[in-house]
């Protein structure tokens, strides 16, 4: 009988796509594996999982409440409940993979109980309350940071399961890296000789990022061509001269392939990707959570591979004061491509197997 496994992991992109790549990893390796995703269904994964191909089944979201409120107080009534429903869809499975979020608590609490192996990765320097939580139950405990793996006993550095095209982008040679940026910057109406910015702040958008950008376009004198992502749920801006707004980035590897520097979050997934394809980028945490996207950025800005600037700092003043500085520095630095995450995905896929 063939092996049942299931993902869990929802909410935003930066859970999603690692969930993905591992599971694709799983598929490379056997595939008579039956895959199913577990998730919530308002997030991002909605739309994502059954793109791929992959079976996903819905709980309840659970949201640890971080100040006293109503919510704090139903709080373990909403996780008790999730508990079970989630332990009718794990119940019988041979391994669940939890990759944090709203989803993946409850996940693990219901795994444990019907007996099913667990494996979870973490994604964030700072690692989120499902995860602290999972790893006391978890046979195999994959990690993407290296303080992670040093505060975490047991733990595997294994970096960031990321996209097959953006590992492809990080091995384009000089003159493939040149012709890439041509033809897409030919795509987007842009001059490839000129400099280039990509901006956008994460799977959903970003409110400040986008006023900053409008501020700074009223203000400038638009000599940097900007693509600029806002968000599928943001109203799209008008496209101007050397300024070319799309909902969302849905090929992530012409951007990081074309780009002279990224302006964006500090998402996990976003550093790593950084990272693999040694592109430089100026980091806008968003301050949200236990402060994991402050973290995340801090080992790229201790490597020279990107500036932080606060989320209150960032707005159209301050681009318009040190934009053209910025992609200066960019355009001088020569990166080396980081290869931790470039076999991820399998290198997690193989460790969790072993778990069951």
């Amino acid at each position: 009988m063939a092996r049942r496994i299931i993902l869990a992991g929802g909410g935003t992109a930066g859970h999603i796509e690692p969930a993905l790549a591992v599971a694709d990893a799983l598929r490379k390796i056997d595939s008579k594996l039956e895959l199913e995703f577990l998730g919530t269904s308002s997030g991002l994964e909605q739309l994502l999982v059954p793109q791929r191909g992959y079976l996903l089944r819905t709980i309840p979201k659970v949201v640890l409440p971080r100040k006293i409120s109503l919510s704090a107080i139903l709080f373990p009534l909403k996780l008790i409940g999730g508990v079970f429903k989630a332990r009718k869809i794990v119940k019988g499975a041979d391994l669940l993979i939890g990759f944090g979020g709203f989803v993946s608590a409850t996940a693990y609490l219901a795994a444990r109980l019907a007996g099913v192996s667990i494996a979870l990765h973490e994604a964030n320097a700072r690692p989120g309350w499902a995860n602290r939580l999972g790893r006391h139950f978890a046979k195999v405990v994959a990690v993407n940071f290296e303080n992670v793996r040093s505060d975490w006993s047991g733990s595997i550095l294994t970096g960031m399961p990321i996209r097959k095209a953006i590992t492809e982008v990080a091995h384009l040679s000089e003159t493939e890296r040149k012709k890439f940026r041509e033809l897409h910057a030919t795509t987007w109406g842009f001059d490839s000789s000129r400099p280039i910015v990509a901006i956008f702040g994460g799977s959903q958008g970003s409110l400040q990022i986008n006023e900053a950008v409008a501020s700074y376009l009223k203000n400038s004198d638009r000599e940097i061509q900007i693509l600029h992502a806002v968000g599928s749920n943001n109203p799209l801006p008008p496209a101007a001269p050397n300024y070319l707004p799309m909902a969302y980035f849905h090929d992530m590897a012409s951007v990081y392939g074309a780009a002279d520097l990224m302006i964006t979050r500090s998402g996990a997934v976003t550093c790593s990707e950084l990272m693999t394809v040694a592109r430089f980028a100026l980091l806008v945490p968003l301050a949200h959570g236990n402060g994991e996207q402050s973290e995340n950025a801090r080992e790229l800005v201790e490597q020279g591979r990107a500036l932080l600037v606060s989320n209150q700092e960032f707005n159209g003043d301050w681009l318009v004061k040190n934009l053209k500085q910025v992609v200066e520095l960019a355009r001088s630095k020569r990166l080396e491509a980081s290869e931790l995450h470039l076999h991820a995905a399998d290198r997690i896929a193989k460790l969790a197997l072993g778990a069951n």
